[in-house]
């Protein structure tokens, strides 16, 4: 997203053939490659908004000893680091940018270049939405089309079900109220007749799978 407050990168994808995402995906990420074709370099990117630190939405924000985007500072909640500090995904995708003095952890909901970080949390503890006045860009508050009609129904990676429901509730309602679309990450094909909710029992660092509710 590009304005007058510098140009914003919300989640940074799968990753490279051979990354942790795309192996288990069966496919590689695209990201610089569709960066490159709207004539955006990493270089110009002034800030990496993570919705949440799954493997899918981090997959290219290092490269597991530098930051992907060298000028960018990049915008994490603090629940959401603690949670996932020490596991496989924080040591390879995060730690590198701490260390480089790159990250920005922040608390609650906040203004930022024009845009507001709104948190999210249920899918993870520390999941936020970006809001800006085109669309909320949920991340991975909705995976599918049918939690749109109804919220409540939970999936299989989502870390506290309940809460979930909640924050599915207040995206819709905001967005709603706003008149702005919901740009969520994972657009699924319609829910079969068979499907049922599940409540999860994840840890830190799942992918987020096609088709699974």
């Amino acid at each position: 997203m590009s304005s007058g407050d510098g140009l914003v990168l919300v989640d940074a994808g799968v990753g490279p053939a051979g990354g942790e995402a795309a192996e288990w995906l069966g496919v590689a990420g695209r990201l610089p490659g569709l960066l490159g074709k709207v004539g955006v370099e990493v270089a110009d990117v002034d800030a990496v908004v993570l919705t949440h630190v799954h493997l899918d939405h981090v997959g290219w924000a290092s490269d597991g000893v530098q930051p992907a985007f060298p000028r960018a500072e990049y915008v994490v909640q603090r629940d959401e680091v603690e949670h996932v500090r020490g596991g496989s995904t924080y040591l390879k995708r995060i730690r590198p940018i701490e260390e480089a003095g790159q990250l920005r952890v922040v608390d609650g909901e906040i203004a930022l270049r024009g845009m507001r970080l709104v948190p999210t949390p249920g899918h993870t503890p520390g999941h936020q939405s970006v809001v800006t006045d085109r669309a909320v860009l949920g991340g991975d508050v909705l995976v599918h089309p049918a939690q749109a009609r109804w919220p409540e129904l939970t999936y299989v990676y989502e870390r506290d079900p309940a809460q979930a429901v909640t924050s599915r509730r207040e995206v819709l309602a905001m967005a709603a109220a706003m008149g702005v679309p919901i740009a969520a990450a994972h657009p699924h094909a319609a829910l079969s007749a068979d499907a049922i909710p599940v409540a999860s029992n994840g840890t830190g660092d799942e992918v987020c799978p096609p088709y699974k509710l």
